[in-house]
Parts: C-alpha cells; sequence; structure tokens
C-alpha cells in the first residue's frame, strides 16, 4: 500500500513517528504536527494494523472479563429455598422447626468445572433428615460421614446434592490397593523428561471441588493418615512435589465428605470382609458421622418403582420380599441381606421376564450360598406366589 512522504525530508514512510526516530532523532511527533499540521502521519496499511491490533485487544479483554465473570459467578453461590432446589414441593419436612423455608448455597452451573458437577437424576427420592445433615456439612465446612449397608444410597445422596447446588463433585474409591501416591499426586515420565502428576485430592483442594472418599474404611492406614491433616481444614503437603503443588492450601468451596460400609469400628455383619478398624482420631475429624438406614417401606417402594419403571403396586412387593429377607439376616436365619439396589436391578428383570419371583433370583437369590438360597427362595415362593404373569414391559422379553 502507498507510503506517506516525510514532509522534513521527503522519504517514504509508513508510520512519521518511527521514521522520525530513525531519521530526525531530535524531532519529537508532537514537534512535527505543530509544523505540519495538515500532513498526514501514518498510512492507510499503518491505520488498518493498528486498528486490527485493537479490535484483537478488545476481543481478549471482553474474553478474559467474561471468563473472570464466570469464575467469580461460580465461585460466588446464591441463596435458593432448600425446596425449591430439591424438587420437594414445599414439603413440611423439607421446611425449618418454625415453618420457614430453609434457604441453602446453590452455585451457578458454569465455569472451567462445570463438566464435574453430576447429573440430576429426576427419579432420586431423598431421605430429608439425611439429606438436611448432609448439606449442613457442606455449608458448615464439616466432613461429613455416612456408612450403612451396601446400595442405601449414600454416594448417591452426595452426588445428588452436588448436582442440585452445582458443586464439581469427585468421586475416589479405596481398596488395598490404592496408595498415597494415588491420592495427591505423583512424579511421572515421559519423552520429554519427568513431570507431576497431581493427584484427585490434590486438586479438588486447589481448585474447591467437593471430595467423596468413597469405601472409607477399605482405606490403608497411610491414605487416612495423609487425610487426617485435611480433614482439620489444613493444607495438603506434598513433599516429593514441585513448589507449585508443595503446599495446597483447600479453597474455600473445597468439602470432605466419605462413605463406608462401617463407621470405622469393624464389621459386625462378617458381610464386608476388607474393611478395616479405624483410627478412633482419625474417624474423630469427622464432624457429622450419620448411619444411613434402609428406607421405610413407602419410600422405597416409590423409589424402586421409579427407578425400575414398575407400578407402584408391584414396587410394594418387592419391598415385602425385602422386608422379610431383612427380618431373616436380623435373626441369624440367613448371612446376606439385600438392598435397593438389588431390588430395583430385580424391577427391570422382572418387568422383561415377566416373573418377579425370576428378577429376584437373577439379581439376588443365585448370588446367595446354598444355605441363604434355600431361605431366600422360601420367601420368594411366598411373597411372589405366582405364575410368570406379570405385565410386560413394551420391550418384548430377553430370553435367557
Amino acid at each position: 500500500m502507498t507510503k506517506i512522504n516525510c514532509q522534513l525530508c521527503g522519504g517514504l514512510t509508513h508510520s512519521i513517528q518511527l521514521h522520525l526516530a530513525e531519521a530526525h532523532p531530535g524531532m519529537t511527533l508532537s514537534e512535527y504536527q505543530s509544523l505540519y499540521p495538515e500532513a498526514e502521519v501514518l498510512s492507510e496499511m499503518a491505520k488498518e494494523q493498528i486498528q486490527r491490533k485493537k479490535n484483537e485487544l478488545e476481543r481478549i479483554n471482553m474474553a478474559s472479563s467474561a471468563t473472570v465473570t464466570s469464575i467469580v459467578a461460580h465461585l460466588a453461590p446464591e441463596k435458593v429455598a432448600m425446596s425449591k432446589a430439591f424438587g420437594l414441593r414445599k414439603s413440611k419436612a423439607a421446611l425449618s422447626s418454625s415453618g420457614k423455608e430453609i434457604m441453602i448455597e446453590s452455585f451457578r452451573r458454569s465455569g472451567e468445572f462445570a463438566d464435574l458437577i453430576p447429573d440430576i437424576d429426576e427419579n432420586y427420592i431423598y431421605q430429608i433428615d439425611l439429606l438436611k445433615n448432609v448439606l449442613m456439612g457442606l455449608e458448615e465446612n464439616i466432613p461429613v460421614l455416612l456408612w450403612g449397608h451396601a446400595g442405601v444410597g449414600k454416594s448417591t445422596l452426595y452426588e445428588q446434592v452436588c448436582a442440585r447446588t452445582n458443586r464439581p463433585y469427585m468421586r475416589v474409591q479405596h481398596t488395598a490397593n490404592v496408595e498415597e501416591s494415588h491420592i495427591v499426586g505423583q512424579t511421572l515420565a515421559n519423552e520429554k523428561g519427568t513431570y507431576f502428576e497431581p493427584g484427585p485430592l490434590a486438586l479438588a483442594m486447589k481448585h474447591g471441588w467437593v471430595y467423596n472418599a468413597d469405601e472409607y474404611d477399605f482405606a490403608h492406614a497411610s491414605i487416612t493418615a495423609v487425610y487426617q491433616p485435611v480433614l482439620e481444614g489444613k493444607s495438603l503437603v506434598i513433599k516429593e512435589a514441585p513448589p507449585e503443588w508443595r503446599v495446597v492450601k483447600p479453597h474455600r468451596n473445597f468439602r470432605f465428605v466419605a462413605t463406608g460400609n462401617t463407621n470405622g469400628s469393624g464389621d459386625e455383619s462378617g458381610l464386608y470382609s476388607g474393611t478395616n478398624m479405624g483410627n478412633a482420631a482419625n474417624y474423630s475429624r469427622f464432624g457429622i458421622t450419620d448411619h444411613v438406614q434402609y428406607m421405610g417401606k413407602k419410600q422405597e417402594a416409590a423409589v424402586v418403582a421409579a427407578q425400575g419403571d414398575i407400578d407402584l403396586d408391584d414396587a410394594k412387593l418387592l419391598v415385602e420380599f425385602a422386608g422379610k429377607i431383612r427380618d431373616a439376616f436380623s435373626s441369624s436365619q440367613m448371612s446376606s441381606t439385600i438392598g435397593p439396589r438389588e431390588l430395583i436391578y430385580a424391577a427391570k428383570l422382572g418387568l422383561r421376564k415377566g416373573s418377579w419371583r425370576r428378577g429376584v433370583e437373577l439379581a439376588f437369590i443365585n448370588r446367595m450360598g446354598l444355605v441363604d438360597r434355600e431361605v431366600a427362595t422360601g420367601i420368594a415362593q411366598r411373597v411372589f406366589d405366582e405364575t410368570s404373569t406379570v405385565t410386560y414391559s413394551d420391550e418384548e422379553e430377553i430370553e435367557s
């Protein structure tokens, strides 16, 4: 594109300011403009380049502002009614003792870690008192431990609370093979050399996620020892980490929750081999410990009906079977018991097979030992007393 002339020497340039700096260092742009007020100081090409840079800078600034706004919006919770957030339709149990709405913290479903926010399960049915206790722990930043039989919905409750309040959620399951490095992070190597890979606990603490230490009573003592200062609200120290990860301070939105089949005092039922006797000092750092019991019959039937997509009357029949199994377990007639998870499977399978009895056989009875299987089969015969007359689902039965 055409350059412009310098009025001092006639030289051609796209920018008089740059030309002055090179050819006439003793003169400033202001002095030049005062001598030649009508003269151009930028060529058309220079003007276009400057405008493009301005537009790009504005775009970057707007994007940065939007990012900051998004992050701040996510970090700063708003107060919403618990009944509205959890779809409880102003149930009396969801109100305070004075009959007022309980206001809870809810974040916006946005931000860098929105993909860690669980999906809402519209069919999930809450035990209101248990829900209140978990919310209290999250609101007051008090570590929560939920323990009880398998399948009673301990982890699912945490998940759905995070889904309804838009909190990023990280669930870490513990086994005998889980090591400290799997939790806090470790140094790895690739073709470029070594690098530090932060673990889920370090990431949750740094970014403000809800960290669920699932199957806490399966964790080795070396792991629960790592959790101890974290449960006290203190920083996580990773000795082998680089400086930026060596001391991880807990983010203001970080929360620590856990589940277990026992409360750390050992397995009295004999059902959960592999669980450990916990250190009392460690378990004392959970400010809230709640024993998750089986749901009431009405509530459990509603859950089985919703999750299994069957009629409520059929779900009640399955719950009746479960109640008799649990009674047999409590009276030591059986060494195993049944939870809502198995009932939901039995509902889905029974619907497809045209037989609730066949459903509970596939979902529960067939994995029993000989004695337990005989007891459970007798209960199923008495409860269902059927000749395979269950109404089929829209899909045809899939034969075994």
